[in-house]
C-alpha cells in the first residue's frame, strides 16, 4: 500500500465522519438539546460546532484529493486501486454533503439533483467509452467546476441563510441578498456542470454515437 493509497483511503473515512456530524445537530433525541446548544455565537449569526469541525473535515478530505493525486505522479505510485477509489471517494464526499445540505435545505433540491446527475450521466459515458478502449477526453470545464463546487460547499459549512438568525434583519433568509451571495460558487459550479457534460460528450462523440451511423451494419455484424 503506497502513501498515494494511503491518502485516498483516509478521504474514504472522513466521509462518515463529515456525514455524522452534519446530521446529529438536527437528530431529536436524548442528546439534542445540548447537540443544537453547542453553538458559536456573534450577534445574529450562529454555527454549530459539529458544523464547524465537519467543515474543517471537509477542507482537509478536499486537499487531500490534490495530495493523492500529486504523490501518485511524482512518486509514479499509479494504481488501479488509485484509479478507480480516488474517483469514487471523490464521488461519495461531494454527494454526501450535497444530500444532506438539501435534506437541512441550505442548497435547493433542483440543485443536488442536477449535479448528481451530471455526475451519473458522466459515469455512464465512461463506461461506454471503456467498452471500445477509449479512455474519456478531459477537458478543463471539469476541473474547473471540481474546484468552484468544493468552494461552494465549504462556504456553505460556515455561512449560510440558516446560520442567521431573526426575520428582521436585512438580507437574512433563503432568498435574501445575503445567501445570494452566498451562493454564487454554487450557481456557478451547476451552470459549469451542465456545460462540462455537454463538453465531454461533444468531445467523444465520435465514439458515443458511432453505433448510429449505420445501425443495419451493427445488425449484420452481430449475426456474423
Amino acid at each position: 500500500m503506497n502513501w498515494a493509497n494511503r491518502v485516498t483511503i483516509l478521504r474514504l473515512i472522513f466521509i462518515p465522519i463529515i456525514g455524522i456530524l452534519m446530521t446529529l445537530p438536527s437528530v431529536n433525541g436524548v442528546f439534542y438539546g445540548v447537540l443544537t446548544d453547542w453553538e458559536l455565537h456573534v450577534g445574529s449569526y450562529h454555527l454549530n460546532y459539529l458544523y464547524l469541525i465537519a467543515g474543517i473535515l471537509f477542507i482537509i478530505a478536499s486537499l487531500t484529493d490534490m495530495l493523492d493525486g500529486y504523490l501518485a505522479r511524482k512518486y509514479n505510485q499509479v494504481t488501479t486501486f488509485g484509479k478507480f477509489f480516488d474517483s469514487i471517494a471523490d464521488k461519495l464526499l461531494t454527494n454526501t454533503v450535497l444530500i444532506i445540505f438539501a435534506v437541512c435545505q441550505i442548497l435547493p433540491v433542483w440543485m443536488v439533483v442536477l449535479l448528481i446527475c451530471r455526475d451519473f450521466l458522466i459515469d455512464v459515458v465512461r463506461q461506454i467509452l471503456a467498452t471500445s478502449n477509449v479512455v474519456m477526453a478531459a477537458n478543463k470545464l471539469g476541473k474547473y467546476r471540481a474546484a468552484v463546487e468544493m468552494l461552494g460547499l465549504t462556504i456553505l459549512f460556515f455561512v449560510g441563510w440558516t446560520n442567521f438568525t431573526g426575520a428582521t434583519i436585512a438580507g437574512t433568509g433563503e432568498y435574501g441578498y445575503i445567501n445570494q451571495i452566498v451562493m454564487i460558487p454554487m450557481y456557478v459550479a451547476t451552470l459549469l456542470s451542465v456545460i462540462s457534460a455537454f463538453n465531454y460528450i461533444a468531445l467523444n462523440r465520435h465514439v458515443l454515437f458511432a453505433g448510429m451511423k449505420n445501425p443495419k451494419k451493427d445488425v449484420e455484424d452481430e449475426k456474423k
